[in-house]
């Protein structure tokens, strides 16, 4: 099932409702060659603080509850397996070739078709690439964000892509310390921050046009303003869930 969703400066996109239950959202029109799936918190089992569908397993929730998220989560992206790191708010980007566990990095690469690669989020910035002939998924906080990952990993992916910024805190929402603005003001432009509050996408899409990227679609969801779809860790303390981002080569 498709729905609309009411996006404020966002490209275009639509809330969708899997057979299993699980509820996404995806760029609309979809990129060709690919699929991108950003999860939403809707549609899953486990209980408050966690509901419905979180995907980690150490926040505190119950392990059965994200088993079947993730089972679910599994049966919106067709049955595919998934390639994953444990995320460490750095800029490694590794090169996968299967549905695998691929280690401590923030971001993934693959040219292969069958699996989807995936990240967790609570605020951070789930942003997907799609070439014409590979994927990469990345996790991108204020430290990646720093780090330089995204464009590392577009780099990484060696042909031109397309940037899809999934729903994250927003500069509306994610203030920080002076120093923290000051840092990014200095590296970006002064742009990137209002005050204390500071834009994570609008720093990312600098860096991804340093790197050559010129096709950049910011969904314009924010983590912080809607609590009824998104996890956030600012918002919400630590008792939150995580959604799952993921991006797929389409089959054929």
């Amino acid at each position: 099932m498709r729905q609309e969703i009411s996006l404020t400066d966002g490209a275009p996109a639509a809330l969708r409702t899997a057979a299993g239950g699980a509820v996404f959202v995806s760029p609309e029109p979809e990129p060709p060659g690919a699929k991108v799936w950003f999860f939403t918190r809707l549609g899953g089992v486990s209980d408050p603080p966690y509901d419905s569908l979180n995907v980690s397993k150490v926040v505190g929730d119950g392990g059965e509850a994200v088993a079947e998220n993730l089972r679910r989560i599994q049966e919106a992206m067709g049955g595919q397996l998934s390639a994953w790191v444990k995320q460490v708010a750095g800029d490694g980007v590794v090169r996968v070739s299967e549905a695998v566990f691929a280690g401590e990095a923030d971001a993934l690469v693959t040219d292969e078709h069958g699996f989807s690669l995936v990240v967790a989020v609570a605020d951070c910035v789930p942003v997907a690439l799609v070439g014409e002939r590979g994927v990469g998924m990345v996790h991108s906080g204020w430290r990646g964000t720093l780090a330089g990952v995204a464009a590392k990993a577009a780099q990484e992916m060696g042909e031109p892509v397309q940037a899809y910024i999934g729903p994250s805190i927003r500069g509306c929402c994610y203030e920080v310390s002076e120093e923290l603005a000051r840092t990014f003001a200095g590296r970006f432009r002064k742009e990137v921050v209002s005050g204390r509050y500071l834009s994570l996408q609008a720093a990312i899409r600098i860096n991804l046009r340093e790197a050559g990227v010129r096709e950049i679609h910011d969904l314009g969801l924010c983590s912080g303003c809607r609590p009824d779809l998104f996890y956030s860790h600012r918002k919400q303390g630590p008792l939150t869930g995580r959604n799952l981002a993921a991006v797929a080569r389409a089959s054929g």
